[in-house]
């Protein structure tokens, strides 16, 4: 079974810090950090698979990572609130709706992308 690594890029930085908490508690995953800019996941094979996001208060992804990372990773955006989260999977550019998004779900989201 292959470790999934995992970016979080949420808003407010707290739930940040609370995600990390959860996922190195629950183990089998890996947290990485942003890209600088000129480095290139696809360059070294160390991208994120899984990139977390809040939502803007127009129910869209919000996020300032390069958008690379963004194209090569499974990409899931969801409200604080959990009624509404958005799934998009690597090199797609379309957007899924998952209603209600909870915390189970975002673990799920996680542990079975790979």
């Amino acid at each position: 079974m292959t470790t999934p690594r995992i970016l979080i890029d949420y808003k407010p930085r707290i739930y940040t810090d609370l995600f990390k908490n959860i996922f190195h508690s629950v183990g089998r995953v890996e947290i990485v950090e942003a890209l600088t800019q000129g480095c290139n996941s696809s360059d070294n094979g160390d991208g994120p698979d899984v990139i977390i996001l809040s939502l803007d208060v127009h129910g869209q992804p919000e996020s300032s990572l390069p958008l690379e990372q963004l194209q090569n990773a499974r990409v899931i955006a969801f409200s604080p609130k959990g009624d509404y989260g958005l799934r998009r999977l690597p090199g797609e550019s379309t957007w899924e709706e998952i209603r209600p998004f909870s915390l189970e779900c975002l673990i799920h989201e996680v542990l079975n992308a790979y």
